[in-house]
């Protein structure tokens, strides 16, 4: 089989260590094809991330305003870069490969579509955005953001997104006839970017929470007041577990829900650490704490949580039990609910209960439910979506 070459446009992409940086990261880069990746210059990199790659990745850094990226001038600045990078490159390209997020990308590749019709064009909808309760009044580019999604659902020779919710949810209305170009690809997880078993043993509980929290829907408050909850019902529980965030940009209403805390010494706010490291603390957790956004009909037109965390496939990697607090409905519920983890919504009280059945050790996971998410595993389904849309 040619091993065929892929222009990829990226905004996030590795060795950058965000999460949107490292899932079309992990996607790519085992699979049969080679690619030069355009991607965003920034900061908070760690390069020993690249060695996982088994295939040829190519990156072109843009110096853009990355700190302010949903503005119309950093904007304009990667489209010219991309577009430079293209009409400079030397090679013949087999196809073009965009992802989002920042919808940008998609809108890049677009204009070279446009120049190049018969390049089949391939997307990567890391998030929907039309429907994404996320978008508040006042975002910036907000408006722009929808034609781009709605542009290149309607032009890409093939989408992939990562759930069926996410797909649902963004062929709609005239979109619906249109699903057919999609193929659902979930995200993953190597196992050779963990560390060996963990033979660490605390001296308490520890649920540890890796990655980001939101201002609005998806807060530590919920896990907060449960804390607080468990050890009203269960004082003797006092001292026996901590449940620690690690980089996660607590909001002033966490910050002020850990002060009113009546036993605050039972919950950390740590500072962000390397991914390497996040891998490591994962597997000396003894449960790991996933909070999802809670949404509903009347405010946000949901009656699902339709995000597939990357940070879930995270936590699977480190088989350890997980514990999230999720709506149930949804790919997260879907996942714990088949490998045997418990799920808590927004209820005070069910998120106490949750947390003490994992203290208890009453939960022991299916991971075999986990090892379906392996990059062995998910690198042909995404190497197969590409070519699908490829004639050779």
């Amino acid at each position: 089989m040619k091993k065929l070459k892929g222009f990829a446009v990226s905004w996030f992409f590795a060795p950058y260590i965000g999460s949107a940086d490292l899932d079309f990261f992990k996607r790519i880069k085992d699979t049969n094809l080679s690619y030069t990746v355009v991607q965003a210059a920034r900061e908070r990199r760690d390069d020993q991330v690249l060695k996982y790659a088994s295939t040829d990745i190519e990156r072109i850094e843009l110096q853009v305003d990355h700190a302010n990226p949903r503005t119309q001038s950093a904007r304009a600045g990667f489209v010219r870069g991309v577009l430079d990078a293209f009409a400079r490159s030397e090679e013949n390209y087999d196809f073009i490969i965009s992802h989002s997020n920042e919808l940008i990308s998609h809108a890049a590749a677009a204009e070279i579509k446009k120049l190049h019709p018969n390049i089949p064009w391939i997307v990567y909808f890391g998030d929907l955005f039309v429907r994404n309760p996320y978008v508040t009044k006042g975002f910036p580019l907000a408006d722009e953001d929808r034609t781009i999604e709605r542009d290149t659902l309607r032009l890409a020779d093939r989408v992939i997104v990562n759930n069926t919710y996410q797909r649902d949810l963004m062929f709609t209305g005239d979109l619906a006839p249109l699903v057919d170009k999609s193929v659902v690809v979930p995200h993953c997880f190597d196992p050779s970017m963990y560390p060996p078993t963990a033979t660490h043993r605390n001296d308490k509980f520890v649920f540890s929470h890796l990655g980001m929290l939101y201002y609005i829907k998806r807060t530590a408050t919920p896990v907060l007041r449960a804390v607080d909850r468990l050890l009203e019902i269960y004082p003797e529980y006092r001292g026996r577990f901590e449940v620690r965030f690690y980089g996660a940009s607590p909001g002033e209403q966490d910050l002020h829900q850990h002060a009113a805390m009546r036993n605050p010494s039972h919950v950390r706010f740590e500072k962000p650490v390397s991914y390497a490291e996040s891998l490591r603390l994962m597997c000396e957790a003894d449960a790991l704490l996933l909070i999802d956004g809670l949404f509903s009909q009347e405010e946000d037109g949901l009656d699902c949580n339709p995000f597939f965390p990357g940070k879930l496939t995270d936590y699977m990697g480190a088989r350890r039990p997980i514990a999230s607090v999720t709506m149930p409905k949804g790919p997260t519920a879907e996942i714990m609910a088949r490998a045997g983890n418990l799920v808590a919504d927004g209820r005070i009280d069910r998120i106490a209960y949750v947390l003490k059945r994992y203290i208890d050790q009453k939960i022991t996971p299916d991971y075999s439910v986990y090892n379906e998410y392996t990059v062995d595993n998910i690198a042909p389904l995404m190497e197969s979506a590409i070519r699908s849309a490829i004639k050779v």
